[in-house]
This record gives C-alpha cells, structure tokens and sequence, in this order.
C-alpha cells in the first residue's frame, strides 16, 4: 500500500498522553463498555424501524393510532371498535376523518398492531443508542470524530420522533411522510458514520476498503451528486404512494411501462407525480451507469465502484419490481409485499451511494 493510500485510510488521533489505539471492548478509564459494532447493529434495527413505517403506510394503518406517543390514550394495541368510536367522540379535534364519514369505521387490530410496533421499536433503539452515545463521549479524546458524529445520530433520533409525533398530526400528510423518511435514511448514514470515523481513528481501514487519496478527492463530490438523486428519488416515491396517486395510471399492464395505455396521457395531479416518478428514475438509472463508468475510467476498480455497482443492480431490480406493483394490481387492490420489497430496494440502492461517499469523502477530513 503507498503512502497516499495509507494517508487517506486512517485517521489517528493523538492527546497528551500519546498516541490512542482504542480498546473496543470492556471498559474505558472506568466508562461504560463499548463496542464498535454497535452503530452497525443500531443501523440495521434503524432498517427494521423504516421497513415496518412502510408497511404501516400499506396497511393503511398511519392514523391507527391517533394520539402520541399513546394508542387511543393507552399503550396497548387490542382496541375494540366500540373503545375506538368512543375516543373518537371524546376527542374530536383528533377524530379520524373515515369515522367521521362512518360512525361504524374501526381499525383492524392488524392495524392497530403494525403502528404500535413501529412506535415500540423506536422506543427500544433508544436505550442502546443512548448507552453508545455516552460511551463514545466518554471516549471523546480518542474518538474526536466519532463523538461528534454519534451527537449528530443522537439528535436526529429526537427530532425523527417529533417527526413522528408531526406526522400523526398531520394525519400522515405526504410531505410529512416523506419527511418522516428522509430523517430516517440520514439518522442511518449518521450511525454508519460513527462505525467509521470509529474504526479510522483505531488505524487504518482494511485493504477492501481503502480509497487512495487521489481517487477519493476525485470521487466524492460525484457519489455524493448520485446518492443526493437517488434519495430524491426515494422520497418522491413516498410521497406518491402516501398521495394515493399509485392508481393515476390505470392498472394493470396499461398502466407500465405506459401510463394509461398511452405515452403522454392526461396532466391531472396524479398522472404527472406518476410520470415525475417514472422519468426521474430513468434520469437515476443513467446517471448510475454512466457515473459508474466514469469511476472505474477515473481511479480504477475501488470499493467505491463496488458499492455504486451494487446500486445500480439494485436499482435495475426495483425498476421491475415497481412496475410489477402496478401490472399485479387488481381494482384498487394492490400487492403490499411488493411495495415493501420497492421501498426495501430503494433504500439499500441509497444506502449503497451513502457509504461510497463516507469512504470517499471521511478519511480526507483527517
């Protein structure tokens, strides 16, 4: 490995005791245990929490719990229809709009269950992400980094529960949705970063990793610009889905690859968040290929090339799976696993560009 390798693979820091190498495991001038496979486990329950909010939106479940942080002024998810009316009638500023159209409307407990767990297990990251937290700060003379960017991961679950308590408000408003999603996507990449910045202040990151410093100067700006467009894209897809407009383009295979059975149909709301979507992602799609392309003319096969290959595999899979989605739908009844599986796979096309630009653009910070 030459030397602008290793100057762009690890990050040591020093205080004036000397040099750190970071005893990971047990504990820490009498701190709490740590370690640095946490962020990573926290990471992937933060994917587990995203994936159950999708199937909260498929189920039709948002609203299902009305208040928050309780259910129906309980924390519990088995309520009766009559128990539900009746919190209704008592709190009608909350009211749901379909009992207020149909006195006899009552969520399922399936609903109920799917909100509720979603709540729960943003509960339970709470306590190990807070052990993390404080046991990076009391690491924070070696750890510099990592104990910023662990404040950053920190805040963003807080404000990614007031999103929460935001949304419910708002009675799961598309744009709050997609709010909801983009803190989300970014406390994940602000997790991954922790691992980072953790391990490059430990010594250098393994061969498989590494980015010389040359490429990563010359790389990261340009993952950067194709990670901002696929979580662009990603959101815009919850916007749509949370909008009701999935049905704008017909059903069945009439409604993709065309739109209605036609290259340029209507201009109502729906059909142009449709075709919004559909070019858009023919915009990403381009710009992975070419952009990987580009990567492997301009410093060679990386991780970083890796990473946006995988992308672009990823991405070609949920082109399908999102026209699937619309040729299997039957009336206004559409495959939930199949939108579960679109958002999976968009997140991870995502998540794949994040952490190309953290190898890319981290190691240059130190």
């Amino acid at each position: 490995m030459g030397p602008a390798k290793i100057i762009a693979c690890s990050r040591l820091y020093h205080s004036r005791q000397g040099d750190y190498r970071v005893n990971y495991f047990g504990k820490f001038r009498g701190g709490l245990p740590w370690n640095p496979r946490l962020p990573l486990v926290l990471a992937a329950l933060a994917l587990v929490i995203i994936l159950t909010g999708g199937w909260v939106r498929i189920a039709d479940a948002g609203e299902s719990c009305p208040d928050w942080p309780a259910c129906f002024g309980g924390y519990h998810f088995d309520v009766p229809p009559e128990e539900q009316q009746t919190w209704w009638a008592d709190h009608p500023g909350e009211a749901d709009q379909r009992w207020l159209d149909d006195p006899d409307f009552a969520y399922t407990t399936d609903q109920i269950f799917s909100e509720w767990l979603h709540r729960l297990l943003v509960g339970l990251i709470a306590l190990p992400l807070l052990w993390s937290h404080f046991a990076v700060w009391q690491r924070r003379a070696a750890l510099p980094g990592a104990a910023e960017a662990h404040l950053h991961a920190t805040a963003l679950l807080v404000v990614q529960a007031a999103a929460g308590a935001i949304t419910v408000g708002f009675d799961n408003a598309p744009w709050s949705v997609a709010l909801h999603l983009l803190l989300a996507l970014a406390f994940v990449t602000a997790l991954a970063r922790v691992a980072l910045l953790a391990r490059l202040a430990a010594g250098a990151l393994p061969e498989r990793l590494c980015v010389s410093r040359e490429t990563a100067e010359q790389q990261a700006r340009p993952v950067a610009g194709l990670a901002l467009a696929a979580l662009v894209l990603v959101l815009l897809g919850a916007w749509l889905a949370t909008g009701y407009y999935r049905g704008a383009c017909g059903g069945g295979w009439e409604a993709w690859p065309l739109c209605e059975g036609t290259l340029l149909p209507g201009l109502e709301l729906g059909v142009v968040a449709q075709l919004l979507h559909r070019f858009l992602a023919v915009g990403v799609g381009a710009a992975l290929f070419w952009g990987g392309q580009w990567l492997r003319n301009n410093g060679g096969r990386s991780v970083v090339t890796r990473l946006v290959d995988g992308a672009l595999g990823a991405f070609i899979l949920n082109l399908f799976v999102g026209g699937f989605y619309l040729v299997m739908a039957s009336g206004s009844d559409y495959p939930g696993w199949l939108s579960l599986l679109h958002l999976l796979l968009g997140v991870v096309t995502f998540l794949h560009l994040a952490v190309a630009w953290l190898l890319c653009a981290e190691p240059l910070r130190g």
